[in-house]
């Protein structure tokens, strides 16, 4: 029984995983990360490769994501073959001073900026006196009615009937102009809700009308709100007042503006409050797509460069690091001294000593000892007792190199250490006879006799070495 509650035990605990598992998957699926290379819903991978289908003559870049406006070059500045196109998506868009001074250098320069963000920085509300309400696109929506009102809660100038949106996150992010020409909102509201009673021609008259009456040639001026030096300074070179025109709308979310189109110089920056309109949950349902194209369709048509920017949060500091990325040139000399870096660290990762000398082989310290043993003797006269210790020292050297047995010195020993050796056995035999009558004392050991004992033994050890 305890062998199946165990098998229990860990089947219960196996399923628990798995279902963790798949929640953790499923949240992953279903988060928001607009990035052009994601199919996943909130991807922007159909957005970023349908843009060929709108501007077939433009060339797409894909800018970095720590990129800092600030530090533009001057290729993306001017363009004089045509219109470029900057494309920045993500959730919270801040810049800094210098930044927003280089974006709006860029506008001016006949380019066109759009900016789809559910938070936009102080500085760029400020500058077309807006404020940015709504929004709330990472949180999930579980109210029924809700939901059913953000399916249908899109709609284009000129056309209330048409809805767009879909069943997923927030899209009801909106502009209020401070200024006031947005105070007809409500009766835009109204005058949808009317024109859906009535017929699609009376509600797209009315609605044009009430926008024209509000939005028309409404220009909004900065006055202390763009106080960066350099922006002030390039505002001038182009003998303009720094003042910006609202040009159009080109959408509505609940009959208020989510997106603004503003002259800027002889381009414009185009601002959406509803980011999620990019993504491929959006473009994949209904007619949405049809959305996207009108939005696309108020641009030049002489676009011939597209810069594209999934920016996700754009915190808008500026670090020198990031500068220095920015520049194709510089990028590529950080690199490659990281890759020299590299290799000498693996080259050098072998430990490193100082030459090991050449040790001399060691000479044969017994023989030395013996010798010298041997000329004391010598000297003494005493050449019984140095030819004995001879006698003893070349059986040890026997018994340590020839590994033979010593006790015996018979004829087979002759034989075994002719062998060993490789002398002449008349040679061994002729030194082992001295041998045994040094150890019986039977010969007379003179200078001679004691020379020539020396050179018989000297013999072997030469062999040795």
């Amino acid at each position: 029984m305890r062998k199946y509650t165990w098998y229990i035990s860990f089947l219960c605990l196996a399923l628990l995983s798995l279902s963790s598992c798949k929640d953790q998957l499923e949240k992953e699926k279903w988060k928001v990360t607009l990035k052009k290379d994601s199919k996943k819903p909130y991807g922007t991978y159909l957005a970023h490769n349908s843009l060929k289908l709108f501007f077939p003559n433009a060339d797409v870049k894909d800018l970095s994501s720590t990129m800092q406006f600030g530090t533009m070059e001057d290729g993306m500045m001017y363009n004089s073959n045509g219109t470029s196109l900057m494309i920045l998506t993500g959730l919270r868009f801040n810049v800094s001073e210098k930044e927003w001074a280089q974006l709006q250098a860029f506008a001016r320069e006949g380019n066109e900026l759009v900016i789809f963000s559910s938070y936009f920085d102080r500085k760029i509300l400020k500058s077309f006196n807006q404020m940015k309400q709504g929004g709330g696109e990472e949180a999930i929506i579980f109210d029924a009615q809700q939901l059913t009102e953000n399916k249908r809660i899109l709609s284009l100038p000129g056309n209330m009937v048409s809805r767009f949106g879909h069943s997923g996150r927030s899209l009801n992010g909106y502009f209020d102009d401070l200024s006031g020409a947005y105070s007809h909102g409500a009766n835009i509201k109204q005058a949808i809700e009317q024109s859906e009673a009535d017929t699609a021609v009376a509600a797209t008259d009315t609605t044009s009308t009430l926008y024209s009456q509000g939005a028309e040639d409404t220009t909004v001026t900065t006055d202390s709100v763009i106080s960066n030096a350099e922006f002030e300074a390039e505002a001038n070179q182009y003998d303009e007042d720094v003042s910006y025109t609202l040009s159009d709308t080109l959408s509505y979310a609940d009959g208020k503006p989510n997106c603004l189109k503003i002259a800027v110089g002889r381009g414009h920056i185009t601002l959406h409050a509803a980011p999620l309109v990019m993504s491929n949950y959006f473009l994949l349902q209904d007619n949405n797509i049809n959305y996207l194209a009108s939005i696309w369709g108020t641009f030049p048509k002489d676009v011939n460069k597209i810069y594209w920017d999934d920016f996700l949060i754009h915190t808008g500091i500026e670090t020198s690091s990031n500068t220095l990325w920015n520049y194709e040139s510089t990028r590529w000399a950080l690199l490659l001294a990281f890759f020299v870096a590299c290799v000498y660290i693996l080259f050098q990762m072998k430990r490193r000593q100082r030459i090991v000398p050449i040790v001399a082989p060691l000479r044969n310290d017994s023989v030395s000892f013996v010798e010298t043993v041997g000329r004391l003797y010598y000297n003494t006269g005493n050449n019984s007792n140095l030819a004995e210790k001879m006698v003893q020292q070349y059986l040890e050297w026997v018994r340590m190199n020839c590994y033979l047995n010593t006790s015996r010195l018979n004829e087979e020993f002759v034989q075994q250490l002719a062998m060993k050796t490789g002398k002449p056995i008349d040679m061994v035999n002729e030194l082992i006879n001295m041998v045994h009558e040094v150890r019986l004392g039977t010969a007379i050991i003179d200078d001679a006799y004691l020379y020539q004992l020396y050179r018989a033994i000297q013999q072997f050890y030469t062999n040795e070495k």
